[in-house]
């Protein structure tokens, strides 16, 4: 990402230097990583730029999630579900076992589209539409998969509201929101969704990545077993499925509670909500519910059935800032022994198998290796790539005849320089052809041949010495996609200032 901003490629779609270059960011949900690229630019090494984005997704997510039931309920209530929120187990999974960057920014946003709907629910403005929509691109541009698991729930979430306010005219105002979060997030949605035929998405849901072996044994939300492997076949994983047992205390003074105050309607139909979402969550996670994986072939996408347990910490958060607020003050100490098991019990997750040497990292950040392809996946590879293995090679060669490079350079989304053609030839890029790569040769456009067997751009060229340029355009898709983002975009700065006029003629 840094070094596609720094050669002045934007809005980033291709990643230069995974082998010959892939359309990674044409697929994979870009907004974290332009955090990054940012935080790179006060110096940082690559290493604590990814140290300081994971450090900001927890402290982030835990105030979204502050703000959210503090609007709810009380300080108490909020810090308690702050606490759930980021002390879960499976937020030290994705910290300290998978590395996983995007699905740990997606909890930031979580509860941020909550609040956000439950302001527009009380009152419809445009600053709280804007706020939702907002809300709702960032999570866009977070995480695909994270952003398919959410959607139902906050379906959900909004029937809910729409019931507790009974306003069904509600509608409006959050499909409204929905339709500019989409024309806000639509540079990178639209070629995501329209360009996916080009990539050879079998590799996103075949073999390690198949579903089916991912789903989670029920004793697993309850075991407190710990591992820094990976989830395996069958029941036994080298890592951790539980929900924690803090968070299973939770639910049950939760079970608890709705039980005693079941006639207070408000907490009953909250409380409601927050059990069926809970159990649909686990639910999914379990290999009982295959049969809902196999008739929306989406899904097979998630990859992995417990990446739900994100939904699960999210609403078992909530249900802890729900019981919070209903405590009598008799039990004030209670409060503070449930929050000091919290830190003491989970704690111990929250740290690294072991710290690496230098050298460890040099795979990572090392431009050969990432040409040559070293433990990179395929998630992303163009349809043209029939072989995968990498022969790497730096500048334009002869296919066929014979070709003599006199100056030549690649950047990220161009580059060019001067061939001497000895004899009728086809020449090879060492650029893996997507639609959009345009080549000029004495500013005459070149009709591309057919890729070579590794996906890259081929062409045909006479006898002579050519001026070469190399671009990669905006196909007709992606430049709908960027008119329709700064279209909205522009919108929503002027309404807002609009609004905030309007206020102050008011």
């Amino acid at each position: 990402m840094s070094t596609a901003l720094m050669d002045g490629h934007f809005p980033v779609r291709w990643a230069p230097d995974l082998r010959f270059g892939e359309p990674l960011f044409n697929f994979y949900a870009p907004l974290p990583y332009y955090l990054g690229a940012v935080i790179r630019l006060f110096g940082f090494e690559f290493i604590w730029v990814a140290k300081i984005l994971f450090i900001l997704s927890s402290f982030l997510s835990a105030v979204t999630m502050y703000i959210f039931i503090r609007y709810l309920f009380s300080s108490k209530a909020a810090l308690f579900a702050s606490a759930l929120y980021v002390y879960a187990p499976y937020r030290a999974v994705d910290l300290y076992v998978r590395g996983a960057m995007s699905e740990a920014w997606a909890f930031v946003f979580f509860p941020l589209i909550f609040y956000a709907s439950i302001l527009i629910a009380e009152k419809v403005n445009f600053k709280r539409i804007s706020l939702l929509s907002l809300s709702l691109a960032g999570l866009f541009l977070t995480h695909n998969v994270t952003t398919l698991m959410f959607l139902p729930f906050l379906g959900l979430w909004w029937l809910y509201l729409i019931f507790r306010q009974k306003n069904w005219k509600i509608i409006f105002p959050f499909f409204l929101s929905s339709l500019i979060s989409l024309g806000l997030s639509s540079f990178f949605l639209l070629p995501a969704l329209f360009e996916r035929q080009f990539i050879q998405t079998k590799y996103l849901i075949v073999g390690y990545f198949d579903f089916r072996a991912h789903f989670v044994a029920l004793y697993q939300l309850f075991s407190t077993f710990w591992g820094y492997g990976s989830s395996l076949w069958g029941p036994v994983d080298d890592l951790s499925f539980q929900i924690g047992l803090v968070h299973w205390a939770t639910l049950i003074i939760a079970l608890i509670l709705g039980l005693l105050l079941r006639k207070d309607k408000k907490l009953f139909m909250l409380l409601s909500f927050l059990a069926v979402s809970f159990f649909i969550s686990i639910f999914l996670q379990h290999n009982k519910s295959a049969f809902i994986w196999e008739a929306i072939p989406m899904m097979a996408f998630i990859q992995f059935p417990w990446r739900f347990l994100a939904i699960s910490i999210f609403l078992v958060a909530i249900t802890g800032g729900v019981i919070t607020n209903y405590f009598p003050n008799r039990f004030k100490l209670f409060y503070f022994i449930l929050i000091l098991a919290l830190f003491l019990i989970n704690i111990s997750y929250f740290k690294p198998r072991s710290y690496e040497e230098d050298s460890f990292f040099e795979k990572f950040l090392n431009t050969e290796k990432l040409n040559a392809g070293v433990d990179l996946t395929k998630d992303y590879f163009p349809i043209w790539v029939r072989n995968d293995r990498v022969e790497y090679f730096g500048s334009p060669r002869a296919i066929k005849g014979e070709i003599e490079v006199l100056d030549f350079e690649i950047k990220t989304a161009k580059g060019g320089g001067r061939i001497n053609v000895l004899s009728n030839s086809l020449i090879e890029m060492p650029i893996t052809y997507f639609p959009g790569w345009q080549i000029l040769a004495n500013n005459q456009k070149v009709n591309l041949s057919e890729p070579s067997i590794q996906g890259l751009i081929t062409f045909e060229l006479p006898l002579g010495e050519y001026q070469i340029e190399l671009d990669f355009k905006n196909t007709s898709v992606r430049m709908i996609g960027n008119t329709l983002s700064l279209t909205c975009l522009l919108l929503l700065l002027a309404l807002l200032g609009y609004n905030k006029f309007y206020a102050k003629s008011d």
